[in-house]
C-alpha cells in the first residue's frame, strides 16, 4: 500500500497579519454597529435642537439682508434633514453593520483556511453597509460617511486579491 502524504498549505504571514487585522475589523464593526443603534436617539436630540437653531436664527430681525444668509440656511437645513434620516435609520444601520460584520467573519474565517470562496464573501460583507448607508441616509450625510466607509475596506479587499494565489 501507497502511503499519501497529505501536503497541507502553509498560510503566508502577509495573510495571517490580515486575517488578525480583520478578526479586530470585525470586532469593531460590531461595536460600531451597536453604537449606531443607540445613537439613534442623541442624533434626533440634536437634530432637533439645530432645526430650533435654524428656525429661531432666521426669525430674528434683519437678518433677512445678510449677505449669504439664505444659502447658510439652506446648507443648514440640508444637514438637518440628513442628520434627521440618520436619525430615523440607525436602529436599521446599526443592524445592517452587525449583519456585514457577521459576513465578513464568514469570509475571513474561511481566507484563513485558505479558501478562496471566502474573499467573495468578505467582499459583499465589506460593501453592504457603506452601500446601504448611501441608499438609507442619501448622497449628501451618507455619501460623505459611506465615501470614509469605504477607503479601509477596499484597501482590505485589494490586499486580500493579491493574495488569493494562495488560496483554492
Amino acid at each position: 500500500m501507497e502511503e499519501q502524504v497529505m501536503e497541507t498549505k502553509k498560510r503566508p504571514v502577509f495573510l495571517t497579519v490580515l486575517g488578525i487585522l480583520s478578526f479586530i475589523g470585525v470586532a469593531w464593526q460590531i461595536i460600531g454597529g451597536i453604537m449606531t443603534m443607540g445613537a439613534g436617539a442623541v442624533t434626533s436630540a440634536v437634530t432637533s435642537a439645530g432645526q430650533s437653531y435654524a428656525e429661531g436664527l432666521s426669525s430674528m430681525e434683519g437678518m433677512e439682508n445678510v449677505e449669504g444668509m439664505d444659502q447658510a440656511m439652506s446648507s443648514l437645513n440640508e444637514a438637518v434633514d440628513a442628520a434627521n434620516k440618520l436619525a430615523q435609520n440607525a436602529t436599521l444601520l446599526g443592524i445592517i453593520n452587525i449583519v456585514a460584520a457577521l459576513i465578513c467573519l464568514l469570509g475571513v474565517i474561511w481566507m484563513w483556511k485558505l479558501m478562496k470562496k471566502g474573499f467573495y464573501v468578505y467582499v459583499i460583507g465589506e460593501l453592504a453597509a457603506p452601500v446601504a448607508t448611501i441608499i438609507l441616509v442619501g448622497f449628501g450625510l451618507g455619501g460623505m460617511m459611506a465615501t470614509l466607509g469605504f477607503i479601509i475596506p477596499v484597501i482590505m479587499i485589494i490586499l486580500y486579491a493579491l493574495n488569493l494565489k494562495h488560496m483554492s
